[in-house]
């Protein structure tokens, strides 16, 4: 298959040589290498012609640069700073809302989870003044009834 911008290929309309102005395939390595050597010698020439900025010129335009930085850091923390404060004042304005009415449970009410306290038997009374002063009168009375161990963490007496 023939490149089809190239005209000069044989098999193109209008048979071998350059008939719409294409030059030819040897030509064409001369047009390229003349306009490399024109592109090198304005890159060249434009070399010569720069002039590198002075070093103070280019401090100044660095410190600019970092002025402007810290400034826009600094805005966008102001930013954050009020936006936070706007909405902490409004939280802190809004009236409390009520809080939902709890539904009562389908199976009765929940169970609570710190053991029921187990009824202890009252404190014995204490001892009133007598005219004696023997020494059994000044101790309490023992408990009448045996005291029913517990079982820790269910509450119920003598339960494992």
């Amino acid at each position: 298959m023939t490149d089809p911008r190239d005209d000069n290929a044989a098999g193109a309309p209008g048979g071998a040589g350059g008939t719409h102005g294409t030059p030819a395939p040897g030509a064409r390595d001369r047009v390229d290498e003349a306009l490399a050597a024109a592109l090198k010698g304005a890159a060249a020439a434009g070399a010569r012609a720069a002039v590198p900025e002075p070093a103070a010129r280019v401090v100044v335009r660095g410190a600019r640069r970092r002025r402007r930085t810290v400034a826009a850091s600094a805005a966008g923390v102001a930013v954050c700073v009020l936006a936070t404060t706007g909405a902490l004042a409004a939280l802190g304005l809004r009236p409390d809302a009520p809080a939902p009415p709890a539904a009562p449970s389908p199976t009765g009410p929940a169970p609570s989870l710190s053991p029921s306290p187990t009824p202890s038997p009252p404190p014995p009374p204490p001892p009133s003044p007598s005219s004696s002063t023997s020494p059994a009168s000044t101790f309490p009375a023992p408990p009448t009834t045996p005291a029913t161990p517990t079982t820790p963490g269910t509450g119920a007496p003598g339960t494992p």
